[in-house]
């Protein structure tokens, strides 16, 4: 809820804020468009040399910029002049450079990909750093506080009735200098130094790397195959001969580490993916490699015990805690209680710690090698977490290679997504801004420099000027280009402008265009609209040639929940079998569908097929796997001390089929207030639902009920404005 007089000490700051700012304006006049240098004082007066030669390097590139300065003291600060910018001069993105604010975010998780984290624990935890506060400038929110022990972030939560999409009206990048005992100035000259250096290099994107790290797509060989496939349509000129991909998976090697680290500093590198887990100063790039012989078979079972050990220890465990953990190897598991010697040992955990170093690449492995690669996209949780004093990717820029843009998370970020999207602008011109302008989520985001580019690969084209100003007649036009990303540009600008007939366009393109990425493109924009069409188009995604368009298909399904789906998802699951995340997410999503149907659908599938070796086996785990909804059961167990626990498991898995039960909880006053809270969140996330017009209309029975509290009423309302396309 707003308190009018936060709100005004907010202006009154602002106001007097504005005051002191100093806003320098660029030499040439704002014609087309323009760009901004946000920097705190002591940073300018440090770097202002520096950042007057990236500004003078932009103005070469017709990208006249402003410099802004001052002692930052809010967000709303920041984004008043970003506001003011963007309606006077065409602004069209900003870097950070320095101390600039941290907007916190919550009651806004359904704008990342995989985020969600109870916030009724640590607020510093629970909350999403994000850039989106300033980048969406239609976005409304909330302020709550600022944190006493992280006093550059502010908290706050998405307004009931702010939008409920993000839809970024420019791009921006940070360079936020690292606080490992190195000079945070000098930091920021070699940054903009070596990205200058980039901007007048003339560089074009023509080699390429990626790694997929251990655990990645559940080490499915189907859905690591197609990246290449998709680059393929994407960048031509990777695979022409001039230009070079390599593909690297973590079981290639036992220890790839040293393979990535010699790729990364290869002077000759464009950009780089890696799929991997991450934390804020960790890089997962493999795990425990294959054994194949008892001995070392034995040696890895003693060193995960070690290391279990080790973990409980750490959570506190205490000794006689620990002496019954290492009894159940001899009671539990049948071998001596010796393979856990040398757990504690400080010799033993040295050898043990050498051993996971070569798992992994670390924030010191990073300023010792120095990486090239220009830009880096980590589809990895985590290193991007600016909030953190040091972290994976500002080591990347900071860095004396030549690395100068890193994209990646902040938080934990979903693998079932397409981290390549629309890659294909960058090697025609597009800035990285602009590329990333359109991934529009709460997570992501661009450590370094956000108007890095690379000269086109075709002279005739240049993606920057079509990313740049959404234009209707130009998108229309681009909608019949040879390139699969321009035209996946149209169809967004399409989308974003409402065009009319933009449903039909977009299925049109999802049933013709033989471009994996442009089908993909269209059906996630459908998802957006959430119609009939992108109902209908998923029952032929769900038997797309791409392993990927077949896996979100199912997912999708699972979030609408139409019963009409589940033969389609039977018959996927016996036909594709050998796409092991296409028929794990089968079994994941049956229980959300009803019973009936799912049974039916199971005894007609298996009655007819002649695909499987043992039908009765595969039959059985269908409906092992579809009798997991019966434990959703404990929803209705007010005695049960899981019921909270399966309510919040609904914003993952949307048990359509128990709607009818789910809902009289929804408007029971007699009911505890911290399940029905918890109920109207987990249906927040049920958009797509055959069931979302009864779930709004449940919520504006409890908005009108003059006996709910106000928690609850502003809980309803907040769902239903989530729910309102």
């Amino acid at each position: 809820m707003r308190i009018k007089n936060i709100l005004l000490a907010t202006l009154l700051l602002s106001a007097a804020s504005l005051q002191a700012q100093e806003v320098i304006a660029p030499a040439q006049k704002v014609a087309k468009t323009s760009f901004a240098v946000i920097t705190d004082s002591e940073t300018w007066k440090q770097c202002g040399n520096e950042i007057k030669d990236y500004t003078a390097v932009l103005a070469e590139e017709g990208l006249p910029s402003f410099i802004v300065h001052h002692t930052w003291q809010r967000p709303e600060e920041v984004k008043e002049v970003i506001k003011r910018l963007y309606k006077k001069n065409k602004l069209e993105g900003v870097v950070f450079i320095g101390d600039i604010p941290i907007a916190m975010l919550r009651k806004a998780q359904h704008f990342t990909t995989a985020f969600k984290m109870d916030e009724t624990i640590d607020w510093h935890e629970s909350s999403v750093p994000s850039d989106r506060f300033y980048d969406d400038l239609d976005l409304e929110f909330d302020y709550l506080k600022q944190d006493s022990l992280h006093p550059e972030c502010f908290y706050y939560n998405l307004a009931v009735h702010s939008p409920q999409t993000i839809k970024c009206d420019i791009y921006s990048g940070r360079v936020k200098p690292l606080k490992n005992g190195t000079d945070p100035y000098e930091q920021v000259k070699l940054f903009l130094r070596k990205t200058i250096a980039e901007h007048k290099s003339g560089n074009q994107l023509d080699q390429f790397f990626s790694h997929t790290g251990e655990g990645s797509y559940s080490n499915s060989l189907t859905a690591w195959a197609p990246e290449e496939f998709t680059l393929r349509e994407q960048m031509p000129g990777l695979f022409d001969g001039r230009g070079r991909a390599r593909f690297l998976r973590y079981n290639f090697l036992d220890y790839p580490k040293d393979d990535i680290i010699n790729m990364l500093k290869r002077d000759d590198l464009d950009l780089t993916i890696i799929h991997a887990h991450g934390l804020p100063h960790r890089q997962y790039i493999s795990a425990d490699p294959e054994t194949h012989d008892a001995e070392a078979h034995i040696e890895r079972m003693k060193y995960a015990e070690r290391q279990n050990l080790r973990r409980l220890e750490r959570r506190g465990k205490n000794s006689e805690e620990i002496q019954k953990e290492i009894a159940k190897l001899e009671s539990k598991y049948f071998v001596d209680k010796n393979w856990a010697d040398g757990w504690n040992d400080p010799e033993v955990r040295a050898k043990d710690s050498i051993y996971d170093l070569k798992m992994g690449i670390l924030l010191d492995d990073v300023t010792a090698f120095k990486p090239n690669s220009r830009m880096l996209i980590f589809d990895a949780c985590y290193n991007g977490d600016f909030r953190e004093d040091d972290y994976i990717s500002g080591r990347y820029i900071f860095s004396e290679g030549k690395s100068c843009a890193v994209f990646a998370n902040s938080v934990n970020v979903l693998q079932d997504k397409q981290a390549n999207e629309m890659l294909g602008t960058l090697a025609l011109g597009a800035r990285i801004g602009h590329w990333a302008r359109m991934t529009n989520i709460l997570e992501s985001h661009i450590t370094g420099d956000p108007t890095l580019r690379f000269v086109s690969n075709d002279p005739e084209v240049d993606a920057s000027e079509l990313c740049r100003k959404f234009d209707k007649k130009k998108a229309l036009a681009a909608l019949d280009s040879p390139y699969a990303d321009i035209q996946n540009i149209a169809m967004h600008q399409l989308f974003y402008l409402d065009h009319k007939g933009i449903s039909d366009l977009l299925r049109q393109k999802f049933e013709n265009s033989p471009y994996t990425v442009v089908r993909y493109t269209a059906l996630s924009l459908l998802e957006k609209l959430s119609d009939d069409n992108f109902k209908q188009m998923l029952i032929p995604a769900l038997t797309d040639q791409n392993e990927f368009i077949r896996r979100y298909a199912v997912r999708q399904m699972s979030h609408v929940g139409l019963s009409e789906y589940v033969p389609h998802l039977v018959n996927a699951y016996i036909q594709d079998n050998l796409s092991q995340r296409v028929a794990f997410n089968i079994t994941i999503y049956l229980p959300v569908f009803d019973k009936a149907a799912v049974d039916k659908a199971i005894d007609e599938a298996f009655a007819k097929t002649h695909l499987v070796e043992d039908k009765e086996a595969r039959r059985q785990e269908l409906l092992k796997a579809s009798a997991k909804r019966e434990s959703y059961q404990e929803i209705f167990d007010k005695t049960s001390k899981w019921r909270k626990s399966y309510i919040s498991g609904m914003r993952n898995t949307m048990m359509h089929c128990l709607m009818d039960d789910l809902l009289p909880i929804l408007k029971d006053n007699s009911e505890n207030e911290e399940v029905r809270l918890k109920l109207f969140d987990a249906l927040a996330w049920f958009r797509e639902s055959y069931r979302r017009d009864d779930i709004m209309q449940a919520c504006q029975s409890v908005m009108k009920d003059k006996q709910a509290s106000q928690a609850v009423k502003e809980a309803a309302e907040r769902t239903y404005y989530r729910l309102k396309i």
